[in-house]
């Protein structure tokens, strides 16, 4: 038996989206897929690999070609065939999503914050600092001053690099007195970074994937294109959250945060699906120089590391 009847549950409630983001899902389809198999893959397997989603040959090429205007992808050309691979800001891009994405664990959290004061910046890139910082974890205490818990000094490096903002923005760090009670301290952080709408979030995540990992717990098995959907899926509808969530040391959050139960079935279910979607990764997707390789040693190292026996 298979698991053609849950997964098409969840293929359906993706073709049913209004708009459907074939170009968001292109782009888990590179990070998650083409990235770990030599960088590079050739239009038609973009197409043939994403049919079956609902996502049609025309869309896929309105969709790429897009992607490569917005500096995601970039093209080579060889007689009639296209194709494609990650450009340096589309790796970088999802390289932030993918340390997120596939880790392990929550670092222990010491009572640590960094603070950003927004001094001299232009309002023509206001908008993309801020969702660049949000994606960071910060949030905006006053419209000049953004504030997360932890510190990641590096990441601060590459976005002021990024934007040009060395003589635009101060870097601050404090650290969270014995004053503050921890509840009160609990709610402003629910508040600021809207906990409630996001364990709705998790929540509909673990109820559309729960039936498909109940299934393959109890023996169904997935053939190698539908583990390669479902593993897209999965990545997609959890990247999706992602954006809008932040990574938050664990005595910050609600005791069952929905987040941490998602990345719980994420991790479990991934793994399972990894063995027979890399069946048809390997053997049917194309890129110039013949079949996609082998994944990457990085690949077996997602989601705290794991052996995959084909």
């Amino acid at each position: 038996m298979t698991i053609s009847r849950q997964l098409n549950d969840i293929i359906d409630a993706f073709r049913e989206r209004k708009p459907m983001r074939a170009k968001s899902l292109i782009v888990t389809f590179f990070g998650d897929v083409v990235s770990q198999h030599g960088k590079q893959i050739w239009l038609g397997s973009i197409a043939n690999a994403l049919e079956g989603l609902g996502v049609n040959d025309r869309l896929v090429r309105t969709s790429v070609f897009r992607l490569v205007k917005e500096d995601w992808l970039d093209v080579e050309r060889e007689g009639r065939k296209s194709f494609y691979r990650f450009t340096s800001h589309g790796s970088l891009q999802y390289q932030r999503a993918a340390e997120r994405i596939y880790s392990h664990s929550n670092d222990v959290w010491r009572g640590h914050w960094q603070i950003l004061l927004l001094v001299d910046v232009e309002e023509s890139v206001r908008e993309d600092l801020r969702r660049s910082l949000n994606w960071l974890g910060f949030r905006a205490l006053t419209p000049g001053a953004f504030a997360r818990p932890g510190s990641d000094d590096v990441a601060i490096q590459d976005l002021l690099d990024e934007f040009d903002l060395h003589d635009s923005v101060i870097v601050m760090q404090a650290s969270t007195s014995p004053m503050t009670l921890k509840r009160q301290l609990r709610q402003t952080v629910s508040d600021r970074w809207d906990l409630s709408l996001l364990a709705d979030e998790y929540a509909s995540l673990i109820k559309r994937f729960k039936p498909l990992q109940t299934a393959i717990d109890r023996g169904k098995q997935a053939t190698p294109i539908e583990a390669l959907h479902a593993r897209l899926l999965l990545i997609h509808d959890y990247r999706r959250i992602l954006l809008r969530d932040t990574p938050l040391p664990d005595d910050l959050l609600p005791n069952r945060w929905q987040g941490t139960l998602a990345h719980q079935m994420v991790a479990s279910l991934y793994k399972s699906l990894a063995p027979p979607s890399l069946a048809y990764i390997e053997e049917s997707l194309q890129a110039q120089q013949g079949r996609l390789p082998g994944p990457s040693a990085a690949f077996f190292e997602r989601f705290g590391g794991f052996d995959v026996v084909q």
